[in-house]
């Protein structure tokens, strides 16, 4: 039996989000995403499929005979870079547990693989040096989502990284598993060689979905390279473009019992992306002919049309505040329509202090992003809600979720689901608090990239990404990096970065 510490690290840094990262934003209280767990609250999640990666590595590797040891878990919206105070109070409580309660035969680390921390500094190489100068040469296998940004120093410091290979993320949990069997196969004595490679591109978030083309086929490639059993494992991460980070892009890397095997597999994926970099572009519609087109099916379609407004997504450090499309709907004289989430918290605590039934004349959103303004309108109180409710969506299915006030104001034909904590609108039960069933409505708004397919799409008529205004731009070639690499190309087939020339 071997003993292994476990600890999980998570955050996926916008260093463009105008919303900063404080130690208060690691909590276990909020959206289905924050968690702080000490230690043995780390156990809970023992014999329970909840998604989350860790929750699968212990349930597998206590199966396999193992010894668990749980450090601490955090993990936070994404958003602006991490205070430095938050992430060495966090590492500290990682590295002072390793050093305090071993001597471990492996460690385990949950990780997300685009942290950005105070001063453009790279969490999780960081995470992974300290780790590594305490625990010394033992097995270090770790987790990573699939829009990491990975540095070749924290390929070569972890024994093994694994990825997750859906986006919407549904396998989080067996991601977790697979770290487990990795990690057996290493305190087994298996010899395992690695491969790295770096995508020449950046992949734009609408493009990276697995449910559509091209990742749906590429990313079919890692079951096929894993049923040859010298292969011990492979990921792609598809990276997460507004890092203003030297190595933000995809990766992608291979485990094998032979260093050629796990060059071949290396070389492999990166052919099969290379063959489709042309299609890693970048296509939106305004958010006035979006939801002209939204009307237009809508009279066509009993199944709702989706806008997706991907640039306010809180899962990629957006605001979720942005009036844009709500203004274009209303404007428009919509059709029954629901959109969702907007963080406002000013919004909601006026509704519940005025009740459900009464109209109030409110600024709503336009507050937290620079150069926006609030929506001022009067709108009815619907419904409202506040208290802790379940998740029910693929992604979050029975994980505990608190969104502060909720309330559902409505104006003309279009209902809003306004929120007290900010995250992404990925789950239908985040409407249905306020009495609002998704499938019935006509247009549905979602603040989200694409994680909202995993709960919305078999509901959908059509999906429609929208370009409004956000906290990043969908289209990197508008975003002002500062810290890329020399001759990255900004899409597929797109330009390439040169320091100076970006606005």
């Amino acid at each position: 039996m071997a003993r292994i510490a476990i600890a999980g690290f998570l955050h996926e840094t916008n260093t463009f989000s105008p919303l900063p990262t404080t130690l208060n934003d690691f909590s276990s209280s909020g959206g289905p995403y924050a968690a702080f767990l000490p230690d043995e609250e780390m156990l809970k999640v023992r014999g329970k499929t909840i998604n989350r990666a860790f929750c699968g590595f212990i349930n597998r590797i206590e199966s396999l005979g193992h010894h668990i040891v749980p450090l601490i878990y955090a993990a936070a919206e994404p958003s602006n870079q991490v205070a430095e105070n938050a992430f060495e109070h966090i590492t500290g409580l990682i590295t002072t547990g390793l050093s305090e309660r071993g001597l471990f035969d492996g460690l385990y680390l949950d990780l997300h693989g685009a942290m950005v921390y105070e001063g453009f500094n790279d969490g999780e190489t960081e995470i992974l040096r300290r780790a590594r100068s305490i625990v010394g040469d033992i097995p270090i296998v770790t987790s990573l989502d699939l829009h990491a940004n990975i540095t070749r120093e924290s390929f070569n410091l972890a024994s093994v990284m694994v990825g997750y290979r859906t986006y919407p993320h549904i396998d989080m949990y067996l991601t977790g598993e697979r770290c487990a069997l990795a990690m057996d196969a290493l305190l087994r004595g298996r010899s395992i060689n690695k491969s790295f490679r770096q995508i020449p591109f950046l992949m734009p978030l609408t493009t990276q979905s697995t449910n559509t083309e091209p990742n749906r086929t590429i990313y079919k490639l890692l079951d096929e390279l894993e049923s040859d059993p010298k292969i011990v494992s492979s990921s792609i991460m598809a990276g997460f473009p507004p890092a203003d980070m030297a190595h933000t892009g995809p990766t992608l890397f291979t485990y094998a019992d032979t260093q050629e095997s796990a060059d071949e597999a290396a070389d492999k994926l990166f052919q099969a992306i290379m063959a489709r970099e042309g299609e890693f572009t970048v296509e939106l519609l305004e958010p006035y002919q979006a939801v002209a087109k939204a009307i237009t099916l809508a009279k066509e379609n009993l199944r709702p049309a989706i806008l997706a407004d991907i640039q306010d997504n809180a899962g990629a450090g957006g605001t979720s505040d942005t009036p844009w499309i709500l203004e274009a709907l209303v404007n428009q004289n919509a059709p029954l329509s629901a959109l969702g989430l907007m963080n406002d918290p000013a919004a909601a605590e006026a509704a519940h202090t005025a009740g459900e039934g009464a109209s109030i004349t409110i600024g709503l959103g336009g507050k937290l992003t620079p150069g926006q303004s609030p929506f001022i309108n009067t709108f009815l109180v619907k419904r409202l809600f506040d208290g802790e409710f379940t998740a029910t969506g693929p992604m979050f299915n029975g994980i505990p979720t608190s969104l502060g006030k909720m309330a559902n104001l409505q104006i003309g034909n279009v209902q809003v689901v306004v929120v007290s904590r900010r995250t992404q609108a990925n789950d239908q039960s985040f409407f249905r608090q306020v009495g609002i069933e998704p499938a019935e409505m006509k247009i549905l708004v979602l603040k989200s990239s694409n994680h909202y397919r995993a709960d919305f799409e078999c509901i959908s008529s059509a999906i429609i990404p929208v370009n409004a205004p956000g906290a990043f731009h969908e289209n990197a070639a508008k975003t002002p990096y500062r810290n890329l690499r020399e001759g990255v190309r900004l899409m597929g087939k797109g330009p390439a970065f040169h320091p100076g020339n970006n606005s």
